[in-house]
């Protein structure tokens, strides 16, 4: 099924609510996250980087620097171009981050480069690619809030919304990404160019959450008994029914249609992705300033999304 042609004039891209909508009912726990260093703590767990020789990879801790910006130290000091760096997973800048990194035909780093702190380190077969790993471990603070209240919140999430936090869909972001696929952004490097379109598909996913919300629709199309909503792209499946009606209006309204999608199709070949999320191994358990939430999620979930409803 094919979504609406493109509009005649552009509109205006996703809209963005001034507040997360949340599933749960009733008054959260309150608090903040974030306020001291050390009170966002992620650990990848890898299964990242098989067996073998010829690639070479990394793991780092860092904190205050987003995970492009890594690759680009490694970069420079490997001697080779960002591209050759990769990873599985995108981590929250302003947070402590344990992470994997692989580093094709560049020289054997012995040493990191400032910021980053060598956690371990071996050699693979191939670089690493998006979304090879388990799942991410955090350990964060929520400063100033009611621990009873949040437990009895997380004991009621079965799931959760599946939303792309602020780290993808931030600042101008998708709005760049679609002037990209508009034609009218100005040039600028490949990795920008990618992240752009990326931060636009995540604001794409999040507008058809907040639509819809917890409700199913007719026609939706499911992973593992979740429903799923769009990444927008010229590969991605298409529901039927009142759940097609709902993904092609909201791409119609956005101002970009097949013809802009088509001429990215490398780049967004288009998705599906879980509507809902399950938080694994959650536990809430007291802190002398609030309360510390344990939990560990599935790659590309994200905990500034489970905190939403918690708090």
């Amino acid at each position: 099924m094919r979504a609406a042609a493109p509009v005649s004039a552009p509109a205006q891209g996703f809209a963005v609510d001034a507040e997360v909508r949340r599933w749960l009912e009733g008054a959260g726990a309150g608090g903040r996250y974030k306020v001291q260093n050390g009170d966002f703590v992620v650990e990848e767990l890898p299964f990242g980087c098989p067996p073998g020789r010829g690639v070479q990879w990394v793991r780092v801790r860092r904190q205050g620097l987003d995970t492009p910006e890594v690759a680009r130290r490694l970069a420079r000091a490997a001697d080779v171009q960002t591209e050759d760096v990769a990873w599985s997973g995108l981590k929250d800048r302003d947070a402590v981050a344990e992470q994997r990194f692989t580093i094709v035909n560049g020289r054997r780093l012995r040493e990191m480069p400032p910021g980053l702190t060598l956690v371990a380190a071996g050699e693979t077969r191939e670089p690493l690619r998006p979304g090879a790993l388990e799942g991410n471990r955090f350990v964060i603070i929520v400063r100033g809030g009611d621990a009873a209240v949040a437990a009895a919140r997380l004991a009621k999430l079965v799931r959760f919304p599946n939303r792309f936090g602020p780290q993808r869909t931030a600042n101008d972001l998708p709005e760049l990404g679609r002037a990209v696929l508009l034609g009218t952004a100005e040039p600028m490097d490949n990795v920008r160019k990618r992240f752009a379109l990326l931060a636009w598909q995540a604001g794409g996913f999040n507008h058809v959450l907040d639509m819809r919300g917890p409700r199913l629709y007719d026609g939706d199309l499911f992973e593992e008994g979740v429903a799923t909503g769009p990444l927008f792209g010229a590969r991605m499946r298409w529901p039927r029914g009142a759940a097609l009606a709902l993904e092609e209006g909201a791409l119609h309204a956005s101002g970009v249609g097949l013809d802009e999608l088509e001429r990215v199709a490398r780049i967004l070949p288009g998705d599906r992705r879980p509507l809902a999320a399950r938080p694994l191994d959650a536990a809430i358990s007291p802190h002398p300033d609030g309360f510390t939430l344990t939990v560990t999620l599935a790659p590309g979930v994200y905990a500034t999304s489970l905190l939403a409803e918690l708090l």
